[in-house]
């Protein structure tokens, strides 16, 4: 084929051009335009004056392909659809099944092996022998798992909210926190926060663990109500007894309120929201006592329940604003807010 068929169709045809001319042909103007009509410009002899329609043509053609081209790649490579994996390092024992986990994917620790998940711009796990965790969806507004059971140690730097943890009775919301979580085979847990403090929750029911504090979870139950570790051995036995023992919750509640120090606190506040009648009047005196309510008017509102009354009573007792937590709370996926 001659180069002179491109410009002036004088050469000798190309099939493979001619069926690209027929393809393309549809994107040429019905008429080319008259270069000789404007009045600055020096008239082109005739021959040429098709190369401009051709390029033009042509250009266009390509562009298009390009557009759709350059489209399907962003999606298929967008974070909605995949998202950045998560790097996978060995600590102990075995080295894992794989070294990048992608949304969708499991990991397992075997009995001696540990092993450590990561992203520079979130945080990091590290995953205690026997543990068995799926990366749930990996997104800029949200990194998510699923734990399934063993246990986790969660150092987390993202902002607030972005990162979650759903275990078969609770999913454990970062609040800018470190944090261990222990989930069993029957799907019971145990969350111990060291630093920050985690919102637990589930079907309706929540949790504000702060620091040095703890919440044990149960199936079929969702967290239970938080205590101090360090909180006199009477109070810890006496939650523990409320949250798995309907027919100790008199005795366990009349404890509580005996032994609580004003760092329980906490642990009051959320007993309010857990009774009712003439068992959460005596958690509002209690609670009254160590850390008074800001006005009669949240007293009353605590007494009838009233979540807005409740978290201005939050307020008052030194660990941050309930209106922050709200805030982030819109973004917790329906099953696990509060009605």
């Amino acid at each position: 084929m001659r180069d002179d068929y491109l410009w002036d169709k004088s050469g000798e045809p190309d099939p493979d051009v001619e069926r690209l001319e027929r393809t393309l042909g549809r994107l040429r103007a019905e008429r080319e335009p008259s270069f000789d009509a404007a009045p600055a410009v020096v008239a082109m002899p005739a021959a040429r004056r098709r190369r401009p329609a051709m390029w033009i043509a042509g250009w266009a053609a390509a562009a298009v392909l390009v557009i759709i081209v350059g489209a399907g790649v962003r999606r298929w490579l967008s974070p909605a659809a995949t998202g950045p994996a998560w790097s996978v390092a060995r600590l102990e024992g075995r080295a894992p099944a794989v070294d990048r986990l992608h949304a969708g994917q499991w990991l397992e620790t075997g009995g001696g092996d540990r092993a450590r998940v990561s992203v520079s711009t979130v945080g990091e796990m590290e995953l205690e022998p026997g543990t068995r965790i799926r990366l749930l969806r990996t997104a800029p507004g949200e990194q998510r798992f699923s734990l399934a059971y063993g246990t986790v140690h969660a150092v987390i730097w993202a902002p607030p909210g972005l990162f979650r943890v759903d275990t078969p009775s609770a999913t454990a919301t970062d609040l800018g926190c470190t944090y261990t979580l222990t989930v069993d085979r029957s799907g019971a847990g145990l969350l111990r926060v060291t630093s920050g403090w985690v919102a637990f929750a589930h079907g309706g029911r929540e949790s504000f663990v702060p620091a040095g504090a703890q919440c044990h979870t149960h199936a079929g139950a969702g967290p239970g109500t938080p205590f101090y570790e360090d909180a006199p051995p009477g109070l810890r036995q006496a939650v523990e007894a409320f949250d798995e023992d309907p027919t100790r919750r008199g005795t366990a509640l009349a404890t509580i309120a005996a032994e609580a120090r004003v760092r329980d606190a906490p642990t009051l506040w959320h007993l309010i929201g857990r009774t009712s009648g003439a068992e959460r009047a005596g958690m509002v005196d209690a609670l009254a006592e160590r850390v008074p309510a800001p006005s009669a008017a949240v007293r009353e509102g605590a007494l009838a329940g009233d979540r807005a009354a409740l978290d201005r009573w939050w307020n008052e007792l030194g660990l941050g604003d309930a209106d922050w937590w709200r805030m982030w709370e819109s973004r917790v996926p329906p099953r696990d807010r509060v009605p």
